[in-house]
């Protein structure tokens, strides 16, 4: 390999190994990264600039304001009093609805900010029924990550991935949401087999804010008619000829307007640590594209040896590799490879970027590290005084994935 390479692969190395040793902020290690490639000169600033997926930022930034929007007009904070309502003091009903509820939202919202919102109240309503909150905390993510399978804007890979694909929100939907239904499925059959809910742990930590008083607002109606029709407008995208960034963010200037104090909501509702996280993963990638390092493993992966079995290598490549790495910087480094293949006059199509979402979802469920919605719940449960070890999550996710992984196998042997 050129010396150009090699600071390539060292830099995405180096990323990996920051973001397993948790000891900086995720932003602050792609960003220093990124900054660490233009200023050895293997990039340049404006290669850079250009290798930033705008359309990814921007719907990522419009999605989270209109998040948000539905947040402060109190739309979880009722959905969840109405989950508790319906549980009716029955362990096994309160997860049943919270899974259903948690994979629904995750399909149209990106999973991150569902578990944000969902997981404190599912806590709260544990506690209310003397229940350790910690197993069916878990459940509620490993939903939150299958339901996101199901739609380009439910998981951040997805974003990437279709996005690079130049897939709909309805090819996105076609190919991926009946697997998402059918693992979610299998794998509600088999929970009872896999999770005990035990008694309530004393909590140590800071109880939460309670759901019971938050009002819901009497502008929930237009919101949720303005999201409604940014979704719409996603499902229309080809026909309207506009990218699904484009439309998040005028989703979101139409939900602040309506909702009053644009300024302060666009200022508080963007995670900016978030978008910064992505930026820096896109210059990255951009630096290994450049230096030609993707050629070598473009070579490697079209040897007729691999024939008509590289999409069930890729998806359970990408499932491994996401057990152990944060499945978004895995995903957008896999994206340049499959992009030249495609260029390469590949005889695969669509099966490939299926693949690696697939294979990101399962794997992202195996550990606690492996999806970003992971790593936010079990912040939640540290601040509120429960301990959710890697160990623990671990024993449950990858059981989960190892079954989910057998019914991704099975669909795309099958449907490709």
């Amino acid at each position: 390999m050129t010396g150009p390479q090699w600071i390539a692969v060292i830099a995405m190395a180096a990323l990996y190994g920051l973001l397993l040793g948790d000891w900086f902020h995720r932003a602050w290690v792609a960003l220093g990264l990124a900054a660490a490639l233009v200023i050895s000169g293997t990039v340049s600033l404006s290669s850079a600039f250009h290798s930033i997926d705008w359309n990814t930022i921007f719907l990522l930034a419009g999605m989270m304001v209109c998040v948000a929007c539905l947040g402060d007009a109190g739309l979880f904070s009722y959905l969840g009093r109405r989950a508790k309502h319906y549980a009716r003091g029955k362990p096994w009903r309160l997860l049943w609805i919270f899974y259903v509820l948690t994979a629904v939202i995750s399909a149209f919202l990106d999973n991150v900010t569902t578990i944000l919102l969902l997981a404190p109240i599912l806590i709260e309503a544990a506690e209310e029924m003397d229940l350790d909150p910690i197993p069916l905390l878990m459940v509620q993510v490993i939903a939150s990550n299958l339901g996101g399978v199901a739609t380009l804007v439910g998981d951040p890979p997805n974003i990437l991935i279709g996005t690079a694909a130049h897939l709909s929100f309805l090819q996105f939907a076609k190919n991926l949401g009946p697997i998402a239904v059918l693992m979610l499925a299998f794998l509600a059959l088999l929970l009872p087999g896999l999770i005990r809910l035990n008694p309530h742990l004393k909590s140590s930590g800071k109880p939460g804010p309670r759901s019971d008083g938050a009002p819901v607002s009497p502008k929930l109606k237009g919101l949720l008619a303005i999201v409604g029709l940014m979704l719409a407008a996603f499902l229309l995208q080809r026909q309207i000829g506009v990218g699904v960034g484009y439309i998040a963010l005028a989703g979101a200037l139409l939900s602040t307007a309506y909702a009053g104090a644009l300024r302060s909501r666009w200022y508080r509702h963007v995670d900016y640590g978030t978008l910064a996280f992505f930026i820096g993963v896109f210059v990255l990638v951009g630096g290994i594209e450049s230096s030609g390092l993707v050629h070598y493993v473009v070579l490697w992966l079209s040897r007729p040896s691999l024939g008509p079995w590289l999409p069930l290598l890729l998806f359970l490549g990408t499932a491994v590799f996401s057990a152990l790495l944060d499945n978004v910087p895995l995903v957008a480094a896999l994206i340049p490879v499959l992009e030249r293949m495609a260029g390469a006059g590949s005889h695969f199509g669509v099966e490939l970027w299926i693949a690696i979402g697939l294979g990101a979802a399962v794997g992202g469920n195996a550990t606690i590290i492996g999806a970003s919605a992971n790593v936010v719940a079990q912040g939640l449960a540290i601040e509120r005084g429960y301990a959710l070890s890697f160990a623990k999550f671990a024993r449950f996710g990858m059981k989960a994935a190892g079954l989910t992984a057998l019914v991704g196998a099975a669909y795309l042997t099958v449907r490709f």
